[in-house]
């Protein structure tokens, strides 16, 4: 695929505060709050276990200091909260977050899923840590961290030697 076509390379270039590190990693998800949960009455707990509302699964394309971009079959709505499990395969179990979808854009051309979106969510808690809370400038490295990465790659230092 090309930039010029490319969905996630074009979202408001400009509106982005953090850089992105691309990632293809197992998640599921499910929503907060929806119709099914509301006519039940059914109530979701803080840990994610008492939930009866559906779970999705997606897989993460890019990450960043505040904010997940993944691609699921789900169409989903800006303003919905959910509840992800992201499954790394270097970290033992799920890292579980909540966040609010920023924006959901069908996946452009013929692909292999039909209908199968781009999702873009502001993560607000990792691991019951708020995330606006642990953003931080690594002036070592002159890099952007956070819970959310250092949760997925672990600390900066240690993602560096990894790559090399």
């Amino acid at each position: 695929m090309n930039r010029k076509n490319d969905p996630v390379k074009n979202i408001d270039r400009e509106r982005r505060e953090y850089p992105r590190y691309d990632t293809e990693v197992k998640i599921y998800f499910h929503l907060k709050y929806d119709i099914q949960t509301r006519v039940k009455f059914k109530v979701l707990v803080s840990n994610h276990k008492a939930s009866d509302s559906h779970k999705y699964s997606g897989l993460s394309k890019n990450v960043s200091a505040e904010g997940l971009c993944f691609i699921s079959k789900k169409k989903l709505e800006k303003g919905d909260l959910l509840f992800i499990e992201v499954y790394e395969p270097k970290v033992k179990g799920p890292v579980k977050m909540e966040g609010q979808v920023r924006w959901s854009r069908k996946l452009p051309g013929k692909t292999r899923a039909k209908d199968a979106y781009f999702t873009g969510v502001r993560i607000i808690l990792v691991d019951n840590k708020l995330v606006s809370d642990t953003i931080y400038f690594d002036k070592k490295y002159k890099v952007m961290w956070s819970t959310i990465l250092e949760s997925l790659f672990g600390n900066f230092a240690a993602t560096l030697k990894k790559a090399k």
